[in-house]
């Protein structure tokens, strides 16, 4: 199971960083807080590396359940978020970029979500929390990398409103930011028969 932990983590290390950095067709546009991609991709880099030491540096047994589960979620991940790139095509861009003519792009993911590029990184993140089930890479990602994350996001958002101003507000109140509407729907609905149940047993 460690070998497997290990291989799986040296090699989606290798597809990240293709992914991040490979040379794609883009438009070419004003890049807003240049300094929040450093930032970002420093605090990924110190998570995965917690991540990756926590599991070389594990001699007791791993949990295959907590294995296989944090693989299936890191694949997820990175399936939503090259449909995300996808989708965006010209658009993509690893800096928050706005182009002089800048189409505004609802379809695929972002019908759903406002920022499935972000949602695939926390879905990520937390696989990979599962894989490494130690305690020192969920601090690091609670105290480190979900609030650089976060601050890429509202700054990112900011800036399309700027610049798209009553198309990206009338966007928002349609579309959540991260949550997709149904699963708030299926959230709330579980939560009601909690609530019912709870009521009746009262009674």
């Amino acid at each position: 199971m460690k070998l497997f932990a290990e291989s799986f983590l040296l090699a989606y290390a290798a597809a990240r960083i293709a992914e991040t950095f490979w040379i794609r067709p883009k438009l070419r546009g004003q890049i807003i807080c240049r300094y929040s991609f450093p930032i970002l991709v420093s605090a990924y880099i110190t998570f995965y590396l917690t991540v990756l030491t926590g599991v070389f540096a594990n001699d007791g047994p791993m949990s295959s359940v907590a294995l296989s589960t944090g693989v299936a979620v890191v694949l997820t991940s990175l399936v939503g978020r090259n449909w995300s790139i996808k989708t965006l095509g010209v658009f993509h861009s690893i800096h928050i970029e706005i182009r002089h003519q800048h189409l505004w792009v609802e379809a695929g993911p972002y019908g759903f979500v406002r920022n499935p590029y972000y949602l695939s990184n926390l879905i990520e993140a937390f696989g990979l929390a599962l894989i490494s089930s130690g305690r020192r890479p969920l601090a690091i990602l609670c105290l480190i990398y979900l609030p650089s994350l976060m601050h890429r996001l509202i700054v990112e958002e900011r800036a399309h409103k700027a610049n798209f101003q009553g198309t990206f507000e009338a966007y928002c109140m349609r579309v959540p930011a991260l949550i997709p509407n149904c699963l708030c729907d299926w959230i709330v609905r579980l939560r009601a028969r909690k609530v019912s149940s709870r009521s009746f047993s009262h009674e």
